[in-house]
């Protein structure tokens, strides 16, 4: 790919990768760097829901899940140092095997204590992207248990492709993606992960997160990337998409879909973008 990765992966990490659809880089980050990201993310978490007084009780079911902000670099020049990482990005460009990238979204899933199990799901399946490569990095800002609602992943299921849609955000009782035959009734694998460590997983592998039983909540940043290649396979409604004015078959770039890999000096002034990211998610 000609570039120079800050943090280079081996081929056994990147095989292990294609063939199970996740995979763990430890110590991305040392302690001090991880605790000022999630300071930041904290800061960003607290202004956005600060008008939210509900117990978790009174939320909906999906919100029960997590709290979850979105495109945090927007709104947050200290969030979009973390999110335009270009660490992040080179691990992410070395899985996909691209040479480009451009940053999907980014966006913080906060399990409050006694939040519930997410619902196993794929993330791809969700947006008008077809098959585009995309990969999805998961940052914990501190140690996660099963106990503190580790992630699972269903190993290889990535390679089965677009299954039926789980409606995680309105759905009461979805349809249960881990009962459908093309899984083979492989069992998901929890991961439990140290702070520093990244975890990462294809946009079509199957994956959930177990409840918070514990009092503390689970600090979690996601940041997702896509490749720079790709295009816009559907006209449904799409936040980034018509928010940029990327028709169907046209490639996917624009305001809000900054180019993350390879990496440059320049990048969008989040000062600029303030009152734009809290619109239709």
């Amino acid at each position: 790919m000609g570039q120079v990765f800050s943090y280079a992966l081996n081929q056994a990490v990147i095989r292990d990768f294609k063939d199970r659809g996740f995979v763990v880089t430890p110590d991305v980050f040392d302690l001090p760097t991880l605790n000022k990201y999630g300071q930041a993310v904290d800061e960003e978490v607290r202004s956005r829901t600060a008008n939210d007084t509900r117990t978790l009780d009174e939320k909906t079911r999906y919100e029960q899940s997590f709290v979850q902000c979105m495109r945090l670099w927007e709104t947050h020049p200290g969030v979009a140092d973390l999110s335009f990482h270009s660490g992040l990005a080179g691990i992410a460009a070395q899985l996909l095997e691209v040479s480009g990238l451009l940053m999907w979204q980014d966006q913080a899933l906060y399990k409050e204590p006694g939040g519930q199990q997410t619902t196993p799901h794929q993330d791809q399946t969700f947006w008008p992207i077809g098959t585009s490569p995309l990969i999805s990095a998961w940052i914990p800002f501190e140690d996660v248990t099963v106990a503190s609602g580790a992630m699972a992943y269903v190993p290889g299921s990535h390679k089965v492709g677009k299954l039926q849609v789980v409606d995680i955000t309105h759905a009461t009782e979805p349809y249960d993606i881990l009962t459908d035959p093309a899984l083979e009734q492989i069992e998901p694998e929890y991961v439990e992960i140290q702070a520093g460590s990244v975890i990462w997983h294809h946009g079509f592998t199957v994956h959930q997160a177990a409840p918070n039983l514990t009092q503390q909540t689970r600090r979690v940043f996601t940041v997702v990337y896509i490749s720079d290649q790709a295009r816009r396979a559907k006209n449904w409604a799409n936040y980034p998409l018509d928010r940029a004015g990327v028709a169907v078959g046209e490639r996917i770039e624009g305001e809000g879909l900054p180019r993350v890999w390879p990496p440059t000096d320049s990048r969008p002034d989040p000062a600029r973008m303030i009152g734009r990211a809290t619109g239709p998610q």
